[in-house]
């Protein structure tokens, strides 16, 4: 695994090197050109300076400032020597300075310059030494050496010398910059990093029993603050999603364990002596309707548990969502009648691609909820109708309506509030389970508000049409 700390210092030291390389590359380029630019002036005004001298002499008579142009040291050193000689425009030597043993070379090119009038530069070796050379037209001065060129020149090897000790002192200072930088960038990292290692350690000591702690390590900080509160929001949800799993567990269990018990107390009383054929009947009847509930529920356990693993919608298919909820009116028919509760079907068809079961099944959820909660001789409201590129079903009652206070569980699963609305053994589960349908469909459920019963709309896309974003819209003003 790499290490940030590292990878940071790295690239400080890296960027660091990169600069003061290039800094250093134009540092010695530019002592080079200024050194040698130096150089090239002192041979110019040498030149001009003996070229006015001569001038009014014969060739053989020519002399040079032997005092400018300093004699070889016997350590070998150079770096103040000057050499001069003077030629014939057809490169024949006539007199050199005092401190020369041989005749110079005389550079073409540079003489070919000379010979147009103008002044020529060379940089040649002589002897095995790097030199630089100019040749002078001694015409510019004088008619009287028209035909003669003098040669100004001088060892290089110093202006080398100096701009490669520039060059290594400056690699020896990048490297130090780099190592600086690198040590430095390295306790940067640290200190930057301390504050994600202190903010890690708080978050690995909150465990499973300890969620309602939460991370302050820097939290007033603005760089870390944000990562602070991202991951207090994800413990609020960690601890949501745990409380919410215990309540589950204990409500489901509570559940089930009701109908077992009335099982187990039919069946004592049952088996403590003979019966009547008619009790017998009573009996197994009851047990039968308690059986019929706990399938129901462990049915509608396993329905949520498919929607939690996306695995609710097994199979889409074209139908008519009027079709639909008219199957729904018609199974519930009974019901309603026995508690004198008129239920109305209203509204035109939409066409939507769904699992019809599940699908069905939430609108089934939505009616009996609002039989349920109807009062005798209620009446319960369906409509389908289109709201843009969705089909709407919307199912409205004439009960008591939601609580304020309880709007925001409605979809809770196992949350019965008002003992008004809950005292008709319904486990709590119809509402979550419609409103995993709808999403599994690429829909939502909504709560329209109270006028004065619960209205609900449930909304999926029409066939072809996009889905929209699950989930529950805020509450709205009832609709009239």
């Amino acid at each position: 695994m790499r290490s940030f700390r590292m990878t940071l210092a790295r690239r400080i030291a890296t960027g660091v090197l990169v600069l003061f390389g290039i800094v250093g590359t134009l540092s010695v380029l530019a002592l080079r050109s200024i050194l040698y630019d130096r150089l090239d002036d002192t041979l110019l005004r040498i030149a001009e300076l003996e070229a006015q001298h001569g001038a009014a002499t014969t060739s053989s008579a020519f002399t040079f400032h032997e005092g400018i142009l300093l004699q070889p040291r016997e350590d070998g050193a150079s770096e103040l020597t000057r050499f001069a000689q003077l030629w014939t425009s057809a490169g024949r030597p006539l007199v050199r300075s005092r401190n020369l043993q041989a005749d110079l070379d005389l550079p073409a090119d540079a003489l070919a310059a000379a010979r147009a009038g103008r002044v020529g530069w060379a940089s040649h070796r002589w002897k095995g030494e790097p030199i630089r050379s100019l040749v002078f037209p001694l015409a510019l001065v004088g008619a009287a050496h028209g035909v003669h060129v003098l040669q100004v020149a001088a060892p290089t090897q110093s202006v080398r010398r100096i701009v490669t000790r520039f060059a290594l002192l400056t690699a020896l200072l990048s490297l130090a910059a780099t190592a600086g930088a690198f040590a430095v960038g390295w306790r940067l990292a640290g200190g930057a990093l301390r504050p994600t290692r202190e903010i890690t350690e708080q978050a690995e000591a909150i465990e499973a029993g300890t969620l309602s702690e939460r991370i302050t390590a820097h939290a007033d900080v603005r760089e870390f603050g944000r990562l602070v509160n991202v991951l207090n929001g994800m413990l609020d949800r960690l601890e949501g999603a745990f409380e919410g799993q215990r309540r589950f567990t204990g409500d489901a269990s509570h559940e089930l364990r009701a109908p077992l018990n009335v099982l187990r107390g039919e069946l004592d009383v049952l088996l403590r002596r003979d019966r009547t054929a008619g009790e017998y009947r009573e009996t197994a009847q009851r047990c039968l309707d308690e059986v019929v509930h706990m399938s129901r529920l462990v049915s509608d356990l396993l329905l949520l548990a498919r929607g939690d693993a996306g695995m609710l919608v097994a199979r889409n298919a074209d139908t008519s969502l009027l079709e639909m909820a008219t199957t729904v009116v018609q199974r519930i028919h009974d019901v309603a009648v026995r508690r004198g509760v008129r239920v109305t079907l209203q509204g035109t068809d939409a066409r939507v691609s769904a699992d019809a079961g599940v699908l069905e099944r939430a609108i089934t959820n939505l009616v009996e909820n609002a039989v349920r909660h109807s009062p005798d001789g209620g009446a319960v409201t369906i409509t389908v109708d289109r709201e843009e590129a969705m089909a709407a079903v919307t199912v409205t009652d004439e009960g008591r309506g939601i609580p304020p206070g309880e709007v925001a569980h409605l979809f809770t699963r196992f949350y019965r509030g008002d003992p008004a609305r809950t005292a008709t053994g319904s486990a709590g589960l119809g509402l979550a389970i419609a409103r995993a349908a709808a999403e599994a469909h690429g829909g939502r459920l909504d709560f329209l508000g109270n006028v004065p019963g619960a209205r609900f709309r449930l909304l999926v896309p029409i066939a072809g049409a996009p889905s929209v974003a699950s989930g529950v819209r805020p509450t709205r003003g009832a609709l009239v």
